[in-house]
């Protein structure tokens, strides 16, 4: 089950040939546009792509953005009765719009505030009825609204007494929610934040510090820091064993939607019965796909496992 703030991620591609004389802003023309799915129905999307099902509890708006998020999440055989269109909000979109493959800039549209108690009572019925069925949930927050207070508090206690597996891609401002989940996935900037330190440089003895005191603090079972161009670091508290993964990138295009596919790859993975180091290698060659496409983007089984040999045999 993946629960949390759906999105739509579109893209205005087109070239820059003059400025505006009407400001000091360059002059898009526009070739052609897209949309993708993004936030939590990207990692539905990429839990899809390496054949797993999954159900999908969040937000949409009445809206025909919301139209479409319903007909992309069933054209990639993802149920959608869980998806719940709100008066109270639009379905979140960020339009990139990009010139020759570089963002020009971004516009959001978009309710930011918690969830309301219609809302609320609508997901927890969905997630309800369909929790029982599931080996594991992934929590996906984008600070829009759905992870809050009480809904996630009832939703980790709920997953505790059934003995699920519960990973989190965390943001910033909700560190205080996710205690005793099983694997959290921040980035080096967020793992700061998490401490409360500033965020700086880490060699690998501090990333190696940083990650023991999150472990010790949320009480994780895992923790996977992605550290960007120097890959990822696994901590595994019953074991107590730290692994640096390198990076297996060959090319960097666009970090966008990198953490969706991590955290779907791995917690994949690990229900499936995996060990942590292998649901880790399996992520990190993941990512190394995600990053070498532009905008956000998902991987396949089949282009997994072949990166994966490719890799091994390296």
């Amino acid at each position: 089950m993946v629960v949390g703030d759906s999105m739509i991620d579109k893209y205005v591609w087109g070239d820059v040939k003059r400025i505006s004389p009407e400001a000091p802003v360059p002059v898009i023309e526009v070739q052609s546009q897209t949309a993708r799915l993004g936030g939590a129905t990207n990692v539905v999307q990429n839990l899809r792509g390496v054949g797993t099902e999954t159900f999908l509890a969040s937000l949409c708006g009445k809206d025909a953005d919301g139209k479409y998020l319903r007909g992309a999440l069933k054209k990639i055989g993802c149920r959608t009765e869980g998806l719940i269109a709100s008066a109270a909000r639009p379905t979140t979109s960020k339009t990139r719009i990009m010139a020759r493959q570089q963002q020009v800039v971004r516009v959001d549209s978009e309710v930011t505030a918690d969830i309301n108690g219609w809302e609320a009572a609508a997901l927890w019925k969905c997630v309800a009825e369909f929790l029982s069925t599931v080996k594991g949930v992934v929590i996906s927050d984008y600070a829009k609204g759905v992870v809050s207070q009480p809904f996630i508090g009832r939703l980790l206690k709920a997953c505790k007494e059934q003995g699920l597996f519960v990973a989190i891609d965390p943001k910033e401002r909700h560190f205080d929610l996710y205690e005793g989940v099983s694997v959290m996935t921040p980035n080096l900037k967020e793992a700061h934040v998490a401490l409360g330190v500033p965020y700086a440089h880490c060699s690998d003895s501090d990333v190696k510090a940083l990650g023991w005191k999150l472990v010790n603090k949320y009480g994780l079972r895992y923790l996977l820091i992605t550290l960007s161009e120097r890959g990822m670091a696994l901590f595994e508290r019953e074991e107590k064993v730290f692994t640096h993964l390198p990076t297996v990138a060959q090319k960097v295009f666009d970090v966008t939607g990198a953490g969706d596919t991590v955290i779907s790859v791995y917690s994949a993975a690990i229900t499936c019965k995996a060990s942590p180091l292998e649901a880790a290698f399996l992520a990190n060659h993941a990512a190394g796909l995600a990053v070498a496409q532009v905008g956000t983007a998902s991987v396949d089984g089949e282009s997994l496992l072949k990166a994966c040999k490719v890799g091994l045999s390296a």
